[in-house]
């Protein structure tokens, strides 16, 4: 359900400026004078619903029933913009005079029954962003805040690798299986994990179960291992997320190279407005993120995300926490 939070102080100036206008309407008609006002009135999707004044009457505020992009509503005295997201938890939107946009203070948001540092509204390093907000924070199930590893127990040191992104580190509950000792590129390197070329059983494809699964959950340029095509000045690289803990947007050389796995990965279009791994800017052109079937979203200073409960925001669009 999405809920519109206004203050107090706005009901009341709004109930007021009705009765203002009733009284000046009556004014006139007696006079037999005819008034004309002008002044343009914002389209609203969805019903409308009147908001109940302090004083018993309604101010006629509109509330759209769909999150999305910004709404901006007009009255013939003043313009007032309002963030209709939907909500995380308990979390509202609004947008100030300044532009700026904010979903409420930071908010935990659970993994499986558990908080994790990408999840647990704290800046753990101190880097000016958290949570959702961090480049570093691959979902909520991640335990890792300052390097793209999760941190979860097994996940990153477990030459048999699963699917990255279910927040787990076990593979009976999603067939994905990989050996990092299978890829040339050695991503395994730093946790002993090193590339063998005598490996055996090196999966050239992925169980059925495996793709429907984990492809859904990789974000755009990303394959079901953490294998991910990041843009650099020299050009797109592969990065292998779960390697050398110090692996991150701002230390892309400390990361391990990797070859992404065909049939189980997202691969990312920026002709279709898709926001790619590692980037924070839509391509040009475009209004919002082009998620298929997902519901877009935007994430604010405190690294809250206009996702409904039960999902986080990735590359622009609503994914399911998983495990819930």
């Amino acid at each position: 359900m999405v809920r519109c939070f206004y203050s107090t102080s706005l009901w009341i100036a709004a109930s007021l400026l009705a009765a203002a206008c009733s009284k000046d309407a009556a004014s006139t008609e007696t006079a037999g004078e005819t008034a004309s006002s002008s002044g343009s009135e914002a389209s609203t999707v969805g019903p409308t619903t009147d908001k109940p004044g302090t004083d018993g009457t309604t101010a006629g505020l509109t509330e759209p029933t769909t999150a999305g992009p910004l709404t901006t509503s007009s009255t013939t005295s003043e313009s007032v913009t309002t963030t209709e997201p939907a909500t995380t938890g308990t979390t509202a939107g609004t947008t100030g005079t300044d532009g700026t946009t904010g979903f409420g203070p930071p908010m935990p948001v659970e993994c499986g029954g558990k908080i994790y540092q990408c999840g647990d509204a704290i800046d753990n390093d101190g880097d000016g962003k958290l949570d959702g907000g961090d480049p570093e924070c691959t979902s909520p199930c991640d335990d890792s805040e300052d390097s793209f590893q999760t941190n979860l127990p097994g996940q990153n040191k477990d030459c048999l690798a699963d699917c990255y992104w279910d927040g787990d580190s076990g593979q009976g509950n999603d067939s994905c299986v990989w050996s990092l000792q299978c890829d040339p590129t050695n991503p395994g390197a730093d946790i002993g994990c090193a590339y063998d070329p005598n490996k055996k059983d090196c999966a050239a494809m992925q169980p059925d179960m495996c793709i429907q699964f984990c492809s859904e959950l990789a974000p755009n340029g990303c394959d079901c291992f953490g294998c991910c095509d990041v843009d650099t000045p020299n050009g797109t690289v592969q990065v292998y997320l779960g390697g050398n803990p110090q692996c991150s947007l701002n230390n892309l050389e400390a990361c391990n190279s990797c070859t992404k796995q065909p049939g189980c990965s997202n691969d990312c279009n920026p002709e279709k407005c898709e926001l790619c791994f590692g980037e924070d800017e839509l391509p040009e052109g475009c209004m919002e993120a082009g998620c298929d079937n997902k519901q877009p979203c935007m994430v604010d200073q405190n690294g809250n995300s206009d996702c409904l409960e039960g999902f986080f925001c990735s590359t622009g669009c609503c994914q399911p926490i998983i495990p819930k």
